[in-house]
């Protein structure tokens, strides 16, 4: 009910403001606050039953929605890359004041991302893309500095082929837990190489790495 989403919402605020575990959260929580109070005015303005009010309460209602669904987004991301890092996932939902729905049917652990490109048009600054992956609710990307043993390679700087006594990428960190197929990587040094990987993480554990790729940045 609309009553029961304003006092959810308030509940997940309080719940999400100084918490640790979401430093930055998307969408603001000064914005869900702000839709759940022109929800709750709205919603007591359209107790006489007014169709104009009610009307524009749905309305209210409908921004409220899509707020709470891209915070939710943020969120489950989140507990994804604490679990990532060995985390409780769960833990850190219900910290959000959220609830934790487990899936009913086992999943299959999702495949390696493939497609995966890296171009670098900004200074410092890399665009990574890849193709979705089925059973796939987040993916983790990784970066590594560590391209010094390389040898030999293909024409295309944005494309990694293994090299037979090539040494392997060892130094990979986490760069960022992202619901989409793309992300941006900004703050890095430019002339320098970095190598990119990603993994999908979905209700049945990680995925396997995407095969890397190398880019130099501007």
């Amino acid at each position: 009910s609309v009553s029961d989403k304003i006092e959810t919402s308030k509940n997940i605020v309080s719940s999400m403001n100084g918490n640790s575990k979401f430093t930055n959260p998307s969408p603001a929580l000064a914005a869900i606050t702000s839709a759940t109070i022109n929800l709750e005015n709205a919603y007591i303005a359209a107790i006489d039953g007014g169709k104009s009010k009610t009307a524009f309460m749905h309305q209210q209602e409908a921004i409220l929605n899509n707020l709470l669904l891209q915070l939710s987004n943020y969120v489950e991301a989140t507990a994804n890359a604490a679990l990532a890092a060995g985390g409780d996932a769960q833990a850190v939902i219900l910290s959000a004041g959220m609830d934790f729905k487990r899936a009913k049917n086992a999943a299959p652990l999702p495949l390696a991302p493939t497609g995966l490109t890296a171009t670098s048009n900004l200074e410092g600054e890399v665009e990574l893309k890849w193709k979705s992956v089925k059973y796939a609710r987040a993916y983790i990307v990784e970066i590594s500095s560590d391209v010094s043993a390389i040898q030999g390679g293909t024409p295309n700087p944005n494309v990694f082929t293994p090299i037979a006594n090539a040494r392997l990428f060892i130094a990979w960190l986490f760069v960022d837990a992202v619901t989409k197929v793309k992300c941006t990587v900004p703050n890095l040094s430019s002339g320098t190489k970095y190598a990119f990987r990603v993994y999908a993480l979905g209700t049945a554990g990680k995925g396997s790495k995407s095969v890397p790729v190398v880019v130099k940045v501007l």
